[in-house]
């Protein structure tokens, strides 16, 4: 059965729910705010929102109800349009939902770790996430990481848990390796499914996804090379299993050791002048850090976004019209944050995915 029908309906029903996004001044008015409260009220007049918070007391709504309620809101859709896919799309769909089904699992490896939060804190920040096969009543009963590991067999995460979970039963004290073995593991299966869509829609989000990939491994050769000083073989085991432009030989010159991070930069800069100049940008400034995270969490977003405005609808619409909003749920939950501790509403702006400060031009154009 074709799937150009329902792949070209579901794109215009992205077109749809795009237009119902916040505008910039209402990111400018959130920023004006003064409490969660408000923040609540505010987002139960938008289009977007009022059928999403519809239970959501302003007056009563705590950060973490109103948070759990957004993250919720964009899945509750996703599962609208889960309905009408099959096959590879489907299968696509449901590992980018994986997203949220990741950090489900790394929030349950932090509060046994931690010691500290009992179940009842940690149910109110879980939340349905279609297509997930992850058994959150039996993790929530687990008493150790050996119970908890046993709890992920039979998914998707136990092979690549195995060997991160023993260093930590052995004594090791981060978090690190386990958290970087899920993202891993859903990152790459995301970017195989590429392979096996329609090829329309592979053309479009190779590119999207490829670069996601790219700036990905990039992010970890920054901090394991330049940050953190690992050896090239300990910063190469960290990277993705997966290529796009940046091939291995490439991060392999780019953390040889003791290279000063200007010609570092300089080599980035010379094989892709793209990313260069992102992390160029960043890490001139004072919040390098952050203003790296951010920057590279902005290419994907303007990259979405250019797909969404282009071109006949289909399935590439949909994926880019849930990447725009799972950005504006993080830049809301950032600007509640903002709001709480009454930052100096421009410099807050800096540090939000969605570019208002530019009118959404892209600077690396």
């Amino acid at each position: 059965m074709s799937f150009h029908g329902p792949a070209t309906a579901l794109g215009v029903k992205a077109h749809v729910l795009y237009s119902q996004l916040l505008k910039a001044d209402e990111y400018w008015a959130l920023l004006d705010l003064n409490s969660t409260a408000e923040i609540a009220a505010f987002l139960k007049r938008t289009e977007g929102y009022k059928n999403r918070l519809e239970t959501l007391i302003p007056e009563k709504a705590h950060r973490v109800a109103l948070e759990n309620a957004l993250r919720s809101s964009v899945l509750r859709e996703a599962e609208t349009f889960l309905f009408y896919l099959q096959g590879a799309p489907r299968k696509f769909f449901i590992d980018w939902l994986s997203w949220y089904e990741a950090e489900h699992l790394k929030s349950v490896f932090r509060w046994l770790h931690s010691k500290r939060a009992d179940r009842d804190s940690l149910r109110e920040h879980l939340f349905h996430v279609p297509g997930s096969q992850l058994p959150y009543k039996t993790l929530l009963s687990c008493r150790n990481y050996n119970e908890l590991l046993e709890a992920l067999n039979g998914t998707k995460y136990y092979s690549v848990l195995r060997e991160p979970v023993r260093r930590i039963m052995n004594g090791e004290s981060s978090l690190f390796q386990l958290e970087l073995a899920i993202d891993n593991l859903v990152e790459t299966a995301l970017y195989n499914d590429i392979k096996s869509l329609p090829a329309k829609e592979r053309a479009v989000l190779a590119p999207l996804f490829g670069s996601r990939v790219d700036l990905l491994n990039l992010y970890h050769l920054h901090r394991c090379a330049w940050y953190y000083k690992m050896t090239v073989e300990e910063t190469i085991t960290r990277m993705l299993p997966v290529r796009y432009k940046v091939k291995t030989h490439h991060m392999r010159e780019m953390a040889k050791d003791l290279m000063p991070q200007e010609e570092r930069l300089r080599m980035l800069e010379t094989l892709f002048p793209v990313y260069g100049k992102i992390f160029r940008d960043a890490l001139e400034r004072d919040d390098k850090e952050l203003a790296l995270e951010m920057s590279i969490k902005r290419f994907n977003y303007l990259k979405a976004l250019a797909i969404l405005r282009s071109g006949v609808p289909g399935f590439h619409t949909a994926i880019a019209y849930f990447i725009l909003k799972d950005h504006e749920i993080s830049d809301i939950i950032r600007m509640i944050e903002d709001v709480r501790y009454d930052y100096d509403r421009r410099s807050a702006a800096q540090y939000l995915i969605r570019p208002i400060l530019t009118g959404g031009e892209t600077a690396w154009q």
